[in-house]
C-alpha cells in the first residue's frame, strides 16, 4: 500500500485538526472547572493555573487572567474551526483547498507567536521552549504541504 503525497498532506491537516480540537476542549473544560460548572476531578490539569502563576510576577488585576484565558480558548477554537474547514474541503479545486489550509495554519501559528511574546514578557523560558517546539513542528508541516509535490499543476 502506498500513500500519495496528497494523502499525506491531508493526514497532516487531520492531525492538526484533531490536535487543536483536543487543545480547545482541554482548555474549555478547564474553564468550566474554574467557573465551578464542572467537577474537575476527572481533568488531569488545566492551563489556567499556569497562566495565573505566570502572570503573578506583575500582580495583575483579578480580571486579567480570565480575560487572557478566554482569548486563548477563543483563538484555539478558531484554529480548530479553520482546520475542520481545511480537512473537509476537497483538494480540487486546489486553490480553494490551499486557501483554507493556509488560513488554518496562519491563524493557529499566530497563536504560537502570541505565546512567544507572552512567554518573553513573563520570563517563562522553559514554557517558551515548549511552545517553540510545538510551533516549529506545526510550521514544518505547513512547509511540507507547500514543498512536497501533490500531483496537481501549480
Amino acid at each position: 500500500m502506498t500513500i500519495s503525497p496528497l494523502s499525506f498532506k491531508k493526514i497532516l491537516i487531520y492531525f492538526w485538526m484533531l490536535w487543536w480540537l483536543i487543545a480547545f476542549l482541554t482548555d474549555f473544560a478547564g474553564a468550566m472547572v474554574q467557573l465551578g460548572l464542572v467537577d474537575g476531578g476527572w481533568l488531569p490539569h488545566s492551563n489556567y493555573p499556569y497562566l495565573v502563576k505566570s502572570l503573578a510576577i506583575y500582580h495583575p488585576p483579578a480580571s486579567l487572567p480570565p480575560f487572557l484565558f478566554a482569548g486563548i480558548i477563543c483563538w484555539s477554537f478558531l484554529s480548530t474551526i479553520f482546520f475542520v474547514a481545511a480537512a473537509f474541503t476537497p483538494t480540487t479545486p486546489r486553490e480553494r483547498w490551499m486557501s483554507r489550509v493556509n488560513t488554518a495554519y496562519i491563524v493557529s501559528l499566530g497563536l504560537w507567536l502570541a505565546f512567544f511574546i507572552a512567554d518573553q514578557i513573563v520570563m517563562k523560558f522553559s514554557l517558551e521552549q515548549n511552545h517553540m517546539v510545538q510551533a516549529g513542528f506545526q510550521l514544518l508541516t505547513f512547509i511540507a504541504i507547500h514543498v512536497l509535490p501533490d500531483g496537481h499543476s501549480d
